[in-house]
């Protein structure tokens, strides 16, 4: 990346390891089960948020109160690409340090910060960004991520 100057195009997988073939095929199932519900309210895609998936509807052009019975092959063909090869181009870093992780994850009660083991799940620990830790970007999270990384390993190898 840095030898291209940080400016490329990804394409991205959304729903891997499903082929076009098998998103395809669901779409069209979509639209023949779903006939009269909106787009935007049915996504076979579980992995797949609500707001990400009505932004793959509007790179596909599809409105997102068009009903499935609306949607010609070449939408389904269209929403297909996004979600199996979106291509997108990265610009190159920003001069204002904008990059920026997503908040939400496990949340902090859920947690034995003294082991980082799950108060839920006996046997399971969690580190980094797993973790419902928000915080100023510029390393905060690293260390959040090797911090709670290290308790967990030394819990896991006192066991």
């Amino acid at each position: 990346m840095h030898d291209q100057e940080y400016r490329f195009d990804i394409q991205v997988n959304w729903v891997y390891p499903n082929n076009g073939n098998e998103v395809q095929s669901a779409l069209k199932k979509l639209r023949a089960d779903n006939a009269r519900k909106q787009v935007n309210k049915q996504n076979r895609f579980a992995t797949i948020p609500a707001r990400l998936w009505e932004k793959f509807l509007a790179l596909a052009s599809i409105n997102a109160s068009r009903r499935w019975a609306e949607l010609s092959n070449q939408d389904i063909h269209k929403l297909k690409q996004e979600l199996v090869n979106g291509t997108y181009t990265i610009q190159g870093k920003t001069t204002y340090k904008e990059e920026f992780v997503t908040c939400g994850g496990i949340p902090l009660d859920e947690v034995n910060f003294g082991t980082m083991e799950s108060k839920e799940v006996s046997g399971l620990y969690f580190a980094g960004e797993v973790l419902d830790i928000d915080g100023i970007t510029g390393g905060y999270n690293f260390q959040s991520a090797w911090t709670t990384g290290w308790i967990a390993a030394q819990s896991i190898a006192n066991n």
